[in-house]
């Protein structure tokens, strides 16, 4: 697959079991130019990644029809609901029918079932039309949308050889059925296992209705994402404002966005101001002001006051787009456990039935009751066997919480990561752009007092703040990070700042300005040497912003050196408590940083971590990772920039902020929303989670064939409970995933 391009998706119908999952996906890696196919039981999507140039969708839809199931190009829905969201509540409909003429049918059949030897002991004949009833009512249940499809599959499993989970139902009713049709034409109706068929069709459908609706639920957290973006916005054109589809809008369009109103794209603040809540993209409960020239993400809520804004990316191409995109690739990928779990079941279900073959005989053989009890035993083996839960027991999982983690602000790039995310032992964390913001702050002003100035407090703060407007006076026109961080400063203290003459910057030392009767030179204390400024004064504002801040600014005013501005690189907000909980978590925390061993040390004092590696290369920091990678430790890597982008691709799992460089995000596994440490410690533990109940799942569905299928077998379980004990296996699992809604990511 070429390095730009998407897997193909297409959406799969008539999957039931994990036997599914594996045939479909070896349908579609025989068609020339696929290089790899997942499928997932739960979305029904099938995700192709191919070669360059891609083949025809036509041949691998071809493909899973050869398979025996049926599959279209799979498309995002429009209008406030995903495609996915659609198809579940329409076969939830189609479900709700199906269990209704299962009850319809199935009552009467088991109510004349035990019925039918007080009914014998009336009038003469009175002990065949019971049975008889009972027949022609189960042949209305298999032509219904109870049982048909059911049927159907099976057969159709039969003619393209693909054993599943239908395959298994198909033949346990059958059999029921046409033993006990048979027993009624032969006079032998009281051994007719008609209700058999109602109780397996009844709890499978019930099954059915519970799981899609729990589907249902699951899918919910891509409809939610996409029901965030409007479907109309107010274009603000040449000719005044006009409402459009938000699909119209292209970048560079301006758009009127008013209070209460759902930001339509990411853009730039062109004109006015609001306060907006970002809550839906970034987790950030409180709203923020947003003024001209500053970004604001659709799906952004205007709360107060009203923007226009210039869009930069629209539609699916937004953030918020971006999220529904990532997610849908998570919850379209596999974990580990999930790839054994579908090698079992493909080859469970024949299995299954050998067993089944071999129950019937042993059971005519060696057990006395002849062929009914040993036909209700196989029956029951078939019925019990049906490995839904297996298929079920992880893609459910995962759906459940990278949908909760993307209503986070977290978006998981694949399955695969959310288990390796369980398992972390250890977290190496980049400084610049990650522990710290990667952008410079005044931390301190220092001013020179001249000959006979008072040092009193208000006269110190006076010199302050004139050493910040000469500096920022200076440094207007630069786009240096220091510079701006200067005028920045000068911005929120509301210094009237004096414009320049002239103007020279001098690359990597500083800048001259000449101003209306006066000249200020801004730089390092070389810059300001080289210039004959007085060294004393230098020394003397060097030694005080010696160990209080990473960079010191030199300003002097006409060849005298006035005082000095210290700048750092500020922490990102929590860091500490995001380093302490993930050492209550009993994960150990190492620094790895390119920057000065001075200031990596003065920055991992100050948030809590003790292993620190400074001075470190891109190829340095790829070798941190492997070197504990090879005592066994699992590996999760934080950073943003272009230099961590090694490490972030060797390591288990590599973790990025949404401030990251293009390529640091394309390298990671797992991206943050919105720049908060805290949700780091947040991954871990979800993750843990979500990997726990994937194993309770999997333990469950597993542990429940092993045991059930000698119940049934030795007759311990009969047909009818065997098809509600298959259904509880599944419901449980979907239900424990489901559990996961309420993970937390902070």
């Amino acid at each position: 697959m070429s390095d730009h391009s998407e897997p193909i998706r297409l959406q799969i119908q008539g999957m039931t079991c994990g036997s599914c999952v594996a045939r479909v996906e070896r349908a579609l890696q025989t068609v020339d130019g696929v290089l790899r196919a997942r499928v997932n039981l739960t979305t029904e999507v099938a995700a192709i990644e191919t070669t360059d140039p891609s083949p025809p969708r036509a041949d691998l839809i071809a493909a899973v029809h050869a398979a025996g199931y049926e599959a279209d190009t799979f498309r995002i829905g429009t209008g406030g609901a995903t495609g996915l969201d659609r198809t579940h509540a329409a076969k939830l409909q189609h479900q709700r029918q199906a269990l209704s003429q299962a009850v319809a049918a199935g009552v009467p059949i088991i109510a004349l079932h035990f019925l039918a030897p007080v009914l014998q002991s009336g009038a003469a004949g009175g002990h065949v039309w019971p049975h008889a009833v009972q027949a022609i009512l189960c042949l209305l249940l298999l032509g219904s949308s109870a049982g048909a499809p059911i049927l159907v599959g099976g057969l159709r499993a039969i003619i393209h050889r693909s054993p599943n989970m239908e395959l298994l139902i198909s033949l346990g009713v059958s059999t029921a059925f046409v033993a006990g049709t048979v027993n009624v034409l032969t006079a032998h109706g009281d051994r007719a296992e008609f209700h058999t068929v109602a109780m397996i069709l009844g709890f499978i459908n019930l099954g059915r209705y519970i799981e899609m609706r729990a589907k249902h639920s699951a899918s919910s957290a891509i409809s939610a994402l996409v029901r965030r973006l409007p479907t109309v916005a107010q274009l603000v054109g040449p000719d005044g404002i006009k409402q459009v589809r938000v699909e119209e809008l292209r970048p560079g369009d301006r758009v009127r966005v008013v209070q209460d109103t759902v930001i339509p794209v990411d853009g730039n603040v062109v004109e006015g101001d609001a306060s907006v809540d970002e809550s839906s993209v970034t987790g950030e409960p409180l709203p923020r002001h947003r003024g001209e020239g500053e970004e604001v993400t659709a799906g952004s809520v205007v709360r107060e006051g009203m923007i226009t804004v210039r869009a930069s990316r629209v539609g699916y191409d937004s953030t918020i787009g971006r999220i529904v995109r990532a997610v849908e690739e998570a919850q379209s990928g596999k974990t580990q456990m999930q790839r054994i779990a579908d090698r079992v079941a493909a080859v469970f279900v024949p299995v299954v039935v050998a067993l089944a073959l071999a129950t019937l005989v042993g059971t005519r053989i060696f057990v006395d009751g002849g062929w009914p009890i040993a036909l209700a035993r196989a029956v029951a083996v078939l019925v019990i066997a049906c490995p839904c839960a297996m298929g079920l027991a992880t893609p459910t999982a995962v759906l459940v919480a990278t949908g909760a983690a993307a209503l986070h602000g977290v978006l998981v790039r694949d399955a695969a990561a959310l288990e390796a995310g369980g398992r972390v032992d250890v977290v190496l964390l980049d400084k610049t752009g990650t522990l710290t913001t990667g952008v410079p702050k005044v931390v301190a002003v220092y001013s020179v007092a001249g000959q006979g100035d008072v040092d009193e407090p208000d006269a110190s703060a006076d010199r302050d703040d004139e050493v910040v407007r000469l500096a920022a006076s200076a440094e207007q026109f630069s786009q240096h990070p220091l510079a701006r961080a200067i005028t920045s400063r000068a911005a929120d203290s509301k210094l009237s700042l004096d414009d320049p003459s002239s103007y020279e910057s001098v690359a990597g030392r500083g800048v001259c300005a000449v101003f209306d009767g006066y000249t200020v030179r801004v730089g390092s204390a070389a810059f300001l040497r080289e210039a004959g400024v007085d060294s004393d004064g230098v020394a003397d504002v060097l030694r005080r912003c010696s160990g209080e801040s990473r960079s010191a600014v030199l300003v002097a005013r006409d060849g005298v050196c006035v005082g000095g501005i210290g700048l750092s690189d500020a922490l990102r907000p929590f860091a500490a408590q995001a380093v302490e909980r993930l050492l209550a978590l009993g994960i150990e925390v190492a620094m790895v940083t390119g920057d000065n061993a001075e200031t990596a040390q003065r920055v991992a004092d100050t948030v809590g971590i003790k292993d620190v590696e400074s001075e470190m290369s891109p190829v340095q920091k790829l070798e941190a990772v492997r070197r504990r990678q090879k005592t066994g430790k699992r590996v999760a890597f934080v950073g943003d920039g272009l230099n961590d982008a090694p490490a972030l691709t060797a390591a288990d799992v590599g973790i990025t902020l949404a401030s990251a460089a293009d390529i640091a995000a394309q390298a990671a596994d797992i991206t943050i929303v919105h720049d908060d440490l805290l949700r780091v410690p947040g991954i871990i533990s979800a993750a843990r989670r979500s990997v726990a109940v994937i194993k309770q799942n999997l333990f469950w569905a597993f542990f429940y064939n092993v045991a059930a299928i000698p119940l049934a077998a030795t007759g311990r379980i009969s047909p009818g409970i065997a098809a509600a004990a298959m259904m509880f296996s599944s419901i449980s699992v979907v239900l424990n995933s489901l559990r996961l809604r309420k993970l937390r990511f902070m």
